[in-house]
C-alpha cells in the first residue's frame, strides 16, 4: 500500500512521515482556536496566529478620528487656559496676602504648562494634516 505524496515541500513533513500535516500546521492546532480570533474593525472578525499590529502597519486609528479627538482637545485645554488666565487676572487685583502672591506663581506655572501643551496638539495636528 503505497501513501499518497505529501502535501508539503519541507523535508522534515516528508522524513517524519506525517500524513499530511505540516510543521507551519502545527503551531495552528496546538493554539485553541478562540485565541486566533481577532477585531479589526466594528463587524470584522480575522483568524490568525500573529498579533495583528505584526500584521497591518499602523495604530489602527483612522487619520480623520485622530484628527478629531486633537481638535477636541485643543479645544479643550484653550478654554482651560482662558480659565486660567481669568483667575490670574482677578488675582492680580488682589494684593492682599503672601498666600494670594503664591497662588498667582502657581496659576503662572499652570497656565505655561498649558500653553506648551497646546503647541504640542497644534503640532501634532499638523502632522496628521499632512499625511
Amino acid at each position: 500500500a503505497s501513501r499518497p505524496p505529501h502535501p508539503c515541500t519541507v523535508p522534515t513533513c516528508r522524513d517524519r512521515g506525517d500524513s499530511g500535516s505540516c510543521g507551519s500546521m502545527d503551531k495552528d492546532e496546538k493554539v485553541p482556536q478562540y485565541k486566533t480570533i481577532k477585531r479589526l474593525q466594528k463587524n470584522y472578525l480575522v483568524r490568525c496566529n500573529e498579533s495583528l499590529k505584526n500584521i497591518i502597519p499602523g495604530t489602527g486609528v483612522k487619520p480623520v478620528s485622530h484628527i478629531r479627538r486633537i481638535e477636541h482637545e485643543i479645544k479643550q485645554k484653550r478654554t482651560e487656559l482662558g480659565q486660567l488666565t481669568e483667575e490670574e487676572l482677578l488675582v492680580q487685583m488682589d494684593h492682599t496676602s503672601q498666600k494670594k502672591v503664591k497662588n498667582a506663581q502657581e496659576l503662572s506655572q499652570k497656565k505655561q504648562e498649558l500653553q506648551e501643551r497646546i503647541k504640542q496638539l497644534e503640532k501634532q495636528l499638523l502632522e496628521l494634516e499632512l499625511l
